[in-house]
């Protein structure tokens, strides 16, 4: 809440607004006893009396004025004749919220004495003011309340096309379409009018509150449904599906939360639209109905003609305090759009429009510590290697080519996976073949390096094992985890496989993780999923052996931290201990370490290397770095095109390729001194063929030094030759002459 307020300070605008907005719902609660009268008391001889409270004898006194033309009501003030006006004085008996009997007022006058108007009276003789805070109550709450259960409409159907899409979001957003295609007052006046037109004043209200609800959630919904189909595909999201959470509860705790800033400006703009629509049915007649009061109703009453409001100008005091209110919700709606977003420098550019003003010393230290923070997490990183190097000194190899004894029956098995996305480009809808008839196992233990350029199809391969993939891809072929077929199951059965079995860390650590969630959070939601009767304290005591297991210092300080208050490596470690929490035997490693610095790459290596140790857990190693993949896994795999070009044991794959594009991977790879040289890094010429484009023959064909015509003509078949400890080598070139049987 503090630092909410310092960050006001910076908004005058919006700091103004809150205080006006706090002023008139704390009036409007207290309603009976700020009005001296009740919204009906009437003086019927002191109609459209002017405002007549003034201060005299430094006192405030009601001033006595005389009618000089009863046809007009026109008034002259009686120079010398007050009435007092007491401060907390009994007055006219209410009931407090309708319950507690109460007499004493803000202000008032004693009974049978001169009434005081501050700002005047209407036809009937009726105090304008008690009338706008008594009618504040319904003005302003029916806002509060239509957009309450407009913006819940408006998540709930949102959520659910944007996150589910097809049909769903066809048959929602089909229904928005159509409620939008009405202008809104005609829809309002429709729907106002089938309902009975003898309703009480509770009846009224609550009838204008579905009314204005019903019309209200079409535009937020699509615009919420845009926002979840983005967010969907970020990887927290993908790491919440993994830990099996259910749907609903992905969408209301990890996403609908993330259209905060969508949400609250939705606020801001919608109460005053309420309001403004209540004034005008209340105008049309068709809203509030008596004896109640809201502002709708006052100004259908009192602006009647325009020589009424020449006559008695304080009759349009209802107008003011609705424009009043109006500016003031927009002018907070903007300062807490940009305070609550969590993609936003809330403290960046926007504390610089108040610096000077509200303290430039306690910036200057807030933005030191700040920097102290940082030096302290890269000192932090920097100090891991040695205790990395601590436990690389146990493994008696190093290298990664002494894996533990296989067993026989594979943990994994693909067979023949194609994955194709149907996407639009233009007017047209294209197939996208990322992944074609890819094939490989892998034994429990073992690390597999998957290798290749960006668009090889590396992750939408390995994305289809857990069924990751999103709605317009369309997976074929064979996904067996330990005999069990994946591909095609139902995502309430694999729900049992994700996180559990197959855990996953992704490219890009800073996008794991829900922004609005400290780690903390994050962990006990993991293990809830497991056991739904885990204490905060027990998910914090596992959490915290997982994260000095990977390797973070201080790990029951930063379980209160949250995302933006860690560095990349450290973000990695945890999403491995995510991945680690539920006891998984896969772990698929996305490009882990692309976003990291080589110090931090060779530390995450290190890492992943002795969990496998340790655990015996299988890895999927992907990567563009050839280097890097050989330095960790038992086997590798080179992908080009989505097919596997080559496939063998990481040391004779490195060491002697067979096919030319794992010859090129390896020569474009930068050597250990070559800066000192003047030759230039050598690369692979042309690019990598459009997937939604294939050309017949080898993909590799345009690029291949080697390729003959029978390349570009045909796709080479899987060849076999013999590997080292018995093993076989998949190469898919036609240079290559298989193995005799």
């Amino acid at each position: 809440m503090k630092r909410f307020f310092n960050y006001l300070k910076t908004r005058p605008a919006g700091a103004g607004s809150f205080v006006i907005l706090a002023l008139l719902y704390f009036v409007m609660i207290f309603a009976e006893f700020f009005a001296p009268y009740s919204p009906n008391a009437s003086f019927p001889d002191k109609s459209y009396h002017p405002p007549n409270a003034r201060v005299y004898e430094g006192k405030l006194r009601a001033q006595e004025c005389q009618v000089t033309n009863t046809v007009t009501w026109k008034y002259a003030r009686v120079r010398g004749r007050y009435a007092p006006v007491e401060f907390f004085g009994k007055g006219e008996p209410y009931l407090l919220w309708g319950i507690i009997p109460a007499e004493r007022r803000l202000f008032t006058t004693e009974p049978g004495a001169y009434p005081v108007f501050l700002m005047g009276a209407d036809n009937l003789g009726r105090d304008i003011f008690s009338r706008i805070v008594h009618g504040s109550r319904i003005s302003l709450t029916i806002g509060f309340v239509a957009t309450a259960i407009s913006l819940l409409l408006a998540a709930l159907a949102g959520g659910l096309a944007g996150y589910f899409g097809g049909l769903t979001d066809w048959s929602i957003m089909r229904v928005s379409e159509f409620l939008m295609l009405i202008p809104s007052l005609y829809l309002i006046l429709f729907l106002r009018s089938l309902m009975v037109s003898n309703m009480d004043s509770g009846q009224s209200y609550m009838m204008i509150t579905v009314i204005l609800s019903l019309v209200g959630w079409p535009g937020s919904a699509r615009t919420i449904r845009g926002m979840v189909h983005a967010i969907k595909r970020e990887e927290f999201v993908l790491n919440a599906q993994l830990e099996m959470i259910p749907a609903p509860v992905i969408i209301l705790k990890h996403i609908i939360p993330q259209t905060a800033s969508l949400l609250i400006v939705s606020v801001a703009l919608s109460v005053p639209g309420f309001i403004m629509t209540e004034t005008v049915l209340s105008y049309l007649g068709l809203g509030i109905t008596d004896p109640a009061v809201s502002w709708g109703s006052l100004i259908k009453r009192d602006v009647s003609t325009l020589a009424n409001l020449r006559a008695y100008p304080w009759l349009l005091n209802p107008v003011w305090f609705l424009l009043g209110v109006t500016l003031a919700f927009n002018f907070i709606g903007d300062a807490l759009r940009d305070y609550f977003d969590p993609y936003h420098a809330v403290f960046g550019k926007k504390r610089g429009l108040g610096i000077r003003e509200w303290g430039l010393a306690k910036i200057k230290r807030r933005l030191e510590k700040k920097v102290a923070n940082n030096i302290a997490n890269n000192e932090e990183e920097i100090s891991k290697p040695e205790k990395d190097a601590k436990d690389s000194e146990i493994i008696a190899d190093n290298t990664p080519h002494s894996p533990l004894p296989l067993p026989n029956s594979p943990l994994l098995t693909i067979t023949n996976l194609s994955v194709n996305f149907t996407v639009l480009r233009g007017r047209e809808h294209i197939t996208v073949r990322a992944v074609r008839g890819l094939s490989f196992t892998l034994q429990k233990g073992e690390c597999l390096g998957i290798v290749g350029e960006s668009g090889s199809g590396k992750s939408a391969g390995t994305l289809a094992i857990p069924g990751l993939l999103p709605k317009n891809a369309d997976a074929a072929g064979s996904v067996m985890y330990e005999g069990t077929e994946l591909l095609g199951m139902d995502t309430k059965t694999l729900r049992a496989y994700r996180g559990k079995k197959i855990g996953m860390i992704f490219q890009e650590p800073g996008r794991s993780y829900d922004p609005l969630q400290n780690m903390g959070s994050v962990f006990f939601e993991t293990f809830r999923n497991l056991d739904s009767s885990i204490t905060k304290i027990e998910s914090n005591r596992r959490a915290e052996a997982l994260l000095a297991e990977t390797g973070m210092d201080n790990s029951r300080q930063r379980l209160s931290n949250f995302p933006h208050q860690f560095s990349g490596g450290q973000l990695q470690r945890i999403g491995i201990a995510l991945a680690l929490a539920q006891g998984c035997e896969l772990l698929i490693a996305d490009e882990p370490t692309t976003a990291l610095d080589v110090t931090i790459q060779k530390q995450i290596v290190e890492l992943l290397k002795t969990l496998r140790r340790t655990r015996n857990i299988s890895i999927l190693f992907i990567s563009h770095d050839i280097d890097l993949v050989a330095e960790i896994s038992d086997r590798i795999m080179v992908m080009y095109g989505g097919m596997a070009m080559e496939t063998g044991r990481t040391q004779t794959v490195t060491k002697t390729p067979h096919h030319p594009y794992t010859a090129a991977l390896l020569a474009a790879s930068p050597q250990f001194g070559s800066h000192y040289s003047r030759e230039r890094l050598l690369t692979i010429p042309g690019k990598v063929p459009d997937p939604a484009r294939p050309e017949p023959g080898c993909p590799f064909a345009p690029r291949c030094p080697k390729a003959s015509p029978e390349c570009s003509r045909d796709i080479p078949a899987l060849k076999t030759i013999p590997d080292i400890n018995g093993q076989i080598r998949e190469i898919r070139c036609n240079m290559i002459k298989p193995a005799c049987p």
